[in-house]
């Protein structure tokens, strides 16, 4: 039987650098399952190494080698990002005296993650919680112009003028004298107003709902750039790829 070492040279590995770990331990800090679950992928033959089935959650590996997983390449870290529909009354911090956003997700890199433009706690609708910073500050930046689409829920049927319009396509002032971009402003039923903005000035949608004389009931995100909502259930989450991810900022 082939010593590790002599395994190691195998594959052309003879020097182990300080970076080297059991291979067992690199799967699960690449969050890919438990520490007992990937004992059982490597000893069931679905890890390969450099092309070559390895059977020993002791062997080690370096960040010189191509892990795969059931024939999926696994890097020891990777960006995440989740879209969660945000019901209300949850705050969009690590608050500890109120319910947060991430109370409602369930994922192995929950402790790395962080909410990329947030939503006032009344307010439901799309939320991205990422990892990625590069992304999040391109999200959020005012220099970019992203669009958010809101769905105003109205208390009385619902009525877009063509001096709304106005107002809203030029930018209007708000009560507390700051100035907003152009947006848009849509009717879409007889009680739904849909407001589409670019920046995300404190309390905005509601400051331009005070304005514009609309009473709402609730106030829903449908789309940050070119991603939606779509069918996600209330509450609920789902992980993305980084592709779909960038749909936000297209």
């Amino acid at each position: 039987m082939l010593t590790k070492m002599e395994e190691n040279k195998k594959v052309g590995y003879s020097n182990m650098s300080r970076e080297d770990v059991r291979l067992d331990r690199f799967l699960s800090n690449a969050h890919v399952g438990t520490r007992s679950e990937v004992r059982d992928y490597i000893r069931n033959g679905m890890v390969e190494v450099n092309s070559r089935v390895i059977k020993d959650p002791a062997y080690h590996v370096s960040d010189k080698d191509i892990i795969t997983l059931d024939g999926e390449q696994v890097s020891g870290h990777r960006n995440v990002y989740i879209l969660l529909h945000k019901p209300a009354g949850y705050v969009s911090t690590t608050s500890e005296n109120e319910p947060s956003v991430l109370n409602l997700v369930d994922h192995p890199y929950l402790g790395e993650l962080h909410i990329a433009g947030r939503l006032d706690k009344d307010v439901e609708g799309l939320l991205i919680l990422t990892n990625d910073g590069d992304f999040t500050h391109k999200l959020i930046s005012p220099k970019r112009h992203v669009e958010k689409e809101y769905y105003i829920y109205t208390t009385k049927p619902a009525i877009v003028s063509d001096y709304m319009k106005q107002l809203v396509e030029n930018g209007m002032i708000l009560d507390d004298g700051t100035k907003t971009m152009p947006g848009k402003i849509v009717l879409i039923s007889d009680n739904v107003i849909s407001i589409t903005i670019v920046e995300g000035k404190y309390h905005q949608i509601k400051k331009m709902c005070n304005v514009l004389g609309i009473e709402w009931s609730k106030i829903v995100r449908m789309r940050i750039g070119k991603l939606e909502l779509g069918d996600l259930e209330y509450g609920k989450w789902k992980e993305i790829t980084s592709q779909e991810a960038k749909k936000c900022l297209s």
